[in-house]
């Protein structure tokens, strides 16, 4: 993929550090809306994807600190009347929602909430999109029991 050189400077202007042109930024949540504004303005008006990863908590030992479980939404858009090229960055935990910026995040983000789990700040309406109402727990979870049993699917 080629490289979005002024939503790459963008990102160095906002504080993120050298972002590499392949993965993008990694983004603190506090930081996410700053971003979304800003590449927004440089004309980034479509919305492409958004996917949630979870990474559960690992316990110290005596070799190791602990880490907590945490969540990474990777965000595609892309500015479509200047050229076709996507840009990628990565929010840390605690994600705010990207609706405010591009409407079609919105189904996007419920079904990262409901096969992962992740909750968007902000959402307008953070539902299940999916998975039925009464569907315990989330199936994309590193941590799901895969043998969980619901009526009628198992």
């Amino acid at each position: 993929m080629k490289a979005c050189h002024d939503a790459i400077a963008l990102c160095e202007s906002l504080g993120l550090g050298e972002v590499d042109p392949e993965h993008g930024p990694l983004v603190p949540a506090e930081r996410g809306r700053e971003l979304a504004a800003g590449l927004k303005a440089l004309g980034y008006d479509y919305f492409v994807t958004c996917v949630a990863t979870h990474l559960p908590a690992v316990e110290a030992t005596d070799d190791e600190p602990g880490v907590p479980e945490r969540f990474l939404v990777a965000y595609r858009v892309r500015r479509m009347p200047k050229g076709h090229f996507a840009f990628r960055f990565e929010v840390e935990q605690d994600c705010p929602s990207m609706v405010a910026f591009w409407s079609g995040a919105d189904w996007h983000e419920r079904e990262q909430y409901d096969l992962v789990g992740v909750r968007f700040e902000g959402h307008p309406d953070l539902r299940r999109i999916m998975m039925p109402e009464d569907w315990e727990g989330h199936p994309l979870r590193k941590d799901y029991a895969i043998e969980t049993r619901h009526f009628p699917w198992r």
